[in-house]
């Protein structure tokens, strides 16, 4: 919380300026205006999803890559995450599921079956309730441990990943993040395809959107404030999958292609690390 002080306390201070020299009608329209300012300011480093002022947030490769990754948010689902499994099983392609904790809870075998087949699991909250955004420290990380809690029943580790309902990140939920050594993760390319209908318009803006190095969104999930048919999205990703290639790129899971640990380090590895940092000083 304390990272929106360097917005407010300046949207203030110039606020208050502005209304000291100024007085009368002059000063309130320029105090109006600074405060209207910073408010706009504050509400697109909410809204971006890449932004990090809040949160460090990755949506691509730190360094030039051949390479891009494929992720999907709102599973599991009974309906469409099974084939959308086979089709990156037949296509030989690895991705970053976002799950939603509520929904492993009822479906833990689709999440088992995420792990074994090499997928990555991560964590995109636990009720992907529409007041999230809106949420304290305190509620947001409740909801972040309990949709951790619900991953690691099933595949033995607490993922590392985060990717928040919507893409909104307010400065409490940098903060829980952080305490739990979490890391935000955007995308680059997005169909659209919670809402979209047709399979054409959802590959052709994700391959309009995508650069090498880049992260695509998409959705296995239905509902949660989209539609409930994911088929589009199935529809629309052979032809991703065969551009993409055809542009020289490979697909990588998402881990790789961030170079950043997938899940949270066991309670020996934690102390393995500090002894070895011990020995190193």
């Amino acid at each position: 919380m304390l990272r929106s002080l360097l917005i407010k306390i300046p949207t203030l201070l110039l606020a208050a300026a502005a209304a000291w020299w100024h007085p009368g009608a002059e000063g309130l329209a320029l105090a109006s205006l600074a405060l209207a300012a910073g408010t706009a300011l504050l509400l697109a480093l909410v809204l971006h999803p890449n932004a990090s002022l809040w949160a460090p947030t990755r949506s691509r490769a730190r360094d030039p890559s051949r390479a891009v990754a494929l992720s999907f948010d709102d599973g599991p689902d009974p309906d469409f995450t099974p084939p959308l499994l086979d089709l990156l099983a037949t296509r030989g392609v690895k991705a970053a599921f976002f799950l939603v904790g509520e929904r492993v809870e009822k479906h833990p075998d689709l999440v088992e079956r995420i792990h074994r087949e090499g997928h990555l699991a991560a964590n995109h909250s636990h009720r992907h309730g529409l007041e999230f955004p809106f949420l304290l420290a305190a509620a947001a990380g409740r909801e972040i441990d309990a949709c951790n809690a619900a991953i690691a029943r099933v595949i033995g580790a607490t993922p590392r990943l985060f990717r928040a309902p919507l893409g909104f990140k307010n400065p409490a939920l940098g903060d829980a993040l952080r305490r739990r050594g979490m890391v935000a993760v955007g995308w680059q390319a997005r169909g659209y395809d919670a809402v979209e209908r047709n399979a054409e318009v959802i590959a052709r803006r994700v391959l309009a959107g995508l650069r090498p190095g880049g992260v695509v969104l998409l959705h296995d999930g239905a509902g949660l404030g989209g539609t409930a048919d994911r088929r589009p999205t199935l529809e629309a990703l052979p032809e991703i999958i065969d551009v993409v290639r055809a542009r020289g790129l490979d697909f990588v899971r998402l881990d790789v292609l961030l170079d950043e640990a997938p899940y949270q380090p066991v309670l020996g590895e934690r102390q393995a690390g500090s002894a070895q940092a011990k020995v190193l000083r």
